[in-house]
């Protein structure tokens, strides 16, 4: 009986355990993702070749092209107006970044606009008329001068002394400061900026923001017996739909040292604050 019990436990002892999995079978399987993998492949380019040899292929491409050129050239301004409203416009020299409004410091004879907090350090053109095409060319150079009737003030004369400077503009127009005022919008009442005129440092601190109209010139004309600048660009950004004026007081040198306005007559009136230059679609159609 000993004997039979062992033999039996030798009988159902488990036996060794082997491959599930026969190397061939796998080699089979990848063989067959491989031929699978090529056979896409060859569909994919038969078909493409097709598509190439269609006769309404390169007409698809050339118009797609053509819609992606032309809403680049009319859009291109918005596009690269805001990405400078986030970079420094200007190369602003450290020197100019003035804390005490009071200290003197060697001014040359360029004129020149000063906005730390935007990092703004441009030149100003003052030989210029108040029309758009004047205004345009002339802010090529930098910004310009908008003197026009009863609002004609140079810096350290009572009035108001006006300058237009780009937000934006066509990426492809000429001149370095198309985008100089992106970051006007970020100014604040009790903000700082300087105006260098004939060798003399003004200092001026902001009053007042709004957004008008650009045939709303009458914004910039009215009485007062202080020196005063006002800051002009097209908002939003990208557009020229609207006008940002920023108005400011002289502070320095003492305001009530300032010369007499300037007589009215020696410029004339304009019907519209200046603005960017023509989009695609105006050159094309002279919307």
């Amino acid at each position: 009986m000993q004997q039979t019990s062992a033999e039996t436990n030798q009988e159902v002892a488990p036996a060794e355990s082997t491959p599930n999995e026969n190397p061939d079978q796998s080699v089979d399987k990848d063989a067959v993702v491989n031929d699978l993998k090529a056979n896409l492949l060859l569909n994919v380019r038969e078909s493409a070749g097709k598509v190439r040899k269609s006769h309404h292929f390169m007409p698809i491409v050339a118009a797609g092209l053509t819609m992606v050129l032309f809403l680049f050239l009319q859009y291109n301004r918005i596009l690269f107006s805001n990405v400078e409203a986030y970079v420094s416009p200007g190369s602003i020299n450290p020197a100019n970044i003035i804390v005490d409004p009071n200290i003197s410091v060697p001014i040359s004879d360029e004129p020149r606009l000063i906005i730390p907090k935007i990092n703004v350090d441009v030149p100003v053109v003052y030989d210029t008329a108040p029309d758009q095409d004047s205004q345009l060319k002339a802010m090529e150079g930098g910004v310009a001068w908008f003197g026009i009737l009863g609002a004609n003030s140079r810096p350290g004369q009572v009035g108001n002394t006006v300058i237009s400077g780009h937000s934006s503009n066509d990426l492809f127009d000429p001149g370095d400061y198309k985008f100089i005022f992106a970051r006007l919008d970020q100014l604040v009442q009790g903000d700082t900026f300087y105006a260098n005129y004939l060798g003399k440092r003004y200092s001026y601190q902001i009053t007042k923001k709004e957004v008008v109209r650009p045939a709303d010139v009458q914004k910039l004309i009215y009485p007062t017996e202080k020196p005063i600048m006002t800051l002009i660009t097209c908002v939003p950004l990208g557009t020229a739909q609207n006008r940002l004026l920023v108005t400011a007081e002289q502070v320095s040198p003492n305001p009530l040292q300032a010369e007499e306005a300037p007589n009215p007559s020696d410029t004339r009136d304009e019907a519209a604050m200046p603005g960017n230059s023509p989009n695609l679609l105006n050159r094309l159609f002279g919307a």
